[in-house]
């Protein structure tokens, strides 16, 4: 039989893409279902991976992995305790006035604009208009909704198993050492896929490590230039601003627009006048935009800089499987898969799309201008924005030991 565009003979191509698209099918479905299980163990990983520098650098000074993951682990929960704290006076209050808040909100925008009052008006004569029918009307049965500290009841037990779950995890993994590399190399048929797999760990691990240590310590540094502005603004709960900066600036772009709504809410509510009112939220955007900007791109290296577009895509995937939860896994497991993707030659394509922008190559560039009009970007900046942040002092890329590009893989 003649092969044909939808051949079904064994070993072509429209097989073999068939099968990868059920497996990631299926995958996305056993995620979902089962994310009770998938959430703490890929914390936990990452956890592992993302400490695994800090744990190798207590050996170095003689301390055995089993005390490195204690330490490790113990200074990370006293961490989070003490944060939680810290806040847990202005969380709970924040919950437990939530109604009344935002009708105070409502109110000042009420006030301060007026536009707000033929819709307040209105909803007073259709709510007079109700109670005038249904006068005459039968009783009916209303159950009310669950409040926020019962559905907090709920919850909290499911959470805190979870959280236990990876804290557990985590510090088995960290306490045993490079086992994780031990076995891989082992389990591997050949010499060149235990280099293969083994460089491609490692590269996972070096740009998750690189990544969030830097990311976590600039967060720390805007948390704590956000509490002070909000405490010199005379905004309430400085320090409970500082954490929330410093925790939502883990999720790219939404976790800013969640800070800066918060901020106009609060501000709202503190001031009466509407131009200090703005204050706050204005002095939380001006430091993010110049830590989005400035601070992290000449941090973080261009080697470890993401596509924009394929950051959201990642950030909208993992927000529709896990939930808020996947908002700070989505780019955990994008740098994990592009990691992976720079060390493997067949997914090579994968990994120029997730990298973020670079010179083009002489063919493309001559493509490019053959095809798109004269007014296109597309390769015209590129080596500009590179020559200029080369003679910044901006450094191209961050080397670490043991993190230099590895050689072609065959």
């Amino acid at each position: 039989m003649k092969r044909g565009f939808l051949s079904a003979q064994p070993g072509t191509a429209y097989t073999h893409w068939s099968i990868i698209g059920l497996f990631v099918l299926a995958a996305i479905v056993a995620l979902a279902y089962a994310q009770a299980f998938f959430i703490p163990v890929v914390f936990a990983i990452l956890i592992a991976l993302i400490l695994s520098p800090i744990r190798r650098a207590l050996g170095g000074v003689g301390i055995s992995p089993p005390f490195a993951a204690a330490l490790i682990m113990t200074l990370l929960c006293t961490a989070g305790v003490v944060t939680l704290f810290l806040i847990s006076n202005s969380l709970a209050t924040l919950l437990s006035d939530e109604p009344q808040l935002m009708n105070k909100v409502r109110e000042r925008i009420d006030h301060l604009t007026g536009v707000l009052e033929p819709v307040r008006q209105a909803g007073e004569q259709l709510e007079a208009m109700q109670q005038n029918g249904a006068a005459n009307a039968p009783e009916r049965v209303v159950v009310r909704e669950e409040g926020v500290f019962s559905l907090w009841a709920e919850t909290t037990p499911y959470v805190l198993g979870q959280i236990m779950l990876a804290i557990v995890l985590a510090t088995f993994l960290i306490a045993s050492g490079d086992m994780f590399y031990e076995k891989l190399v082992q389990v591997m048929p050949t010499t060149s896929a235990k280099e293969k797999s083994l460089k491609i760990a490692r590269e996972m691990e070096n740009q998750l490590s690189t990544y969030f240590l830097t990311i976590t310590a600039i967060n720390m540094v805007l948390g704590v230039l956000i509490g002070l502005a909000m405490w010199l603004l005379g905004m309430p709960d400085p320090v409970f601003f500082g954490v929330a900066a410093f925790a939502l600036n883990f999720i790219p772009y939404i976790g800013s627009i969640f800070g800066i709504i918060l901020a106009f809410v609060m501000g709202i509510v503190t001031y009466e006048n509407i131009w200090m009112s703005l204050a706050p939220p204005f002095a939380y955007w001006l430091i993010n935009t110049i830590e989005g900007q400035f601070v992290t791109p000449v941090a973080v290296g261009r080697r470890l800089r993401l596509n924009a577009v394929a950051v959201f895509i990642s950030l909208a995937f993992w927000a529709w499987l896990w939930s808020f939860v996947g908002m700070f896994l989505s780019t955990p497991m994008l740098i994990a898969l592009k990691a992976f993707s720079e060390r493997t030659p067949q997914l090579a394509w994968l990994n120029t799309f997730l990298e973020g922008r670079k010179p083009c190559e002489t063919d493309d560039l001559s493509v490019m201008s053959s095809v798109m009009d004269p007014q296109s970007d597309a390769c015209s900046q590129n080596d500009e924005t590179g020559a200029a942040e080369s003679k910044d002092g901006a450094p191209d890329e961050m080397v670490l030991e043991g993190d230099r590009p590895a050689p072609a893989l065959t």
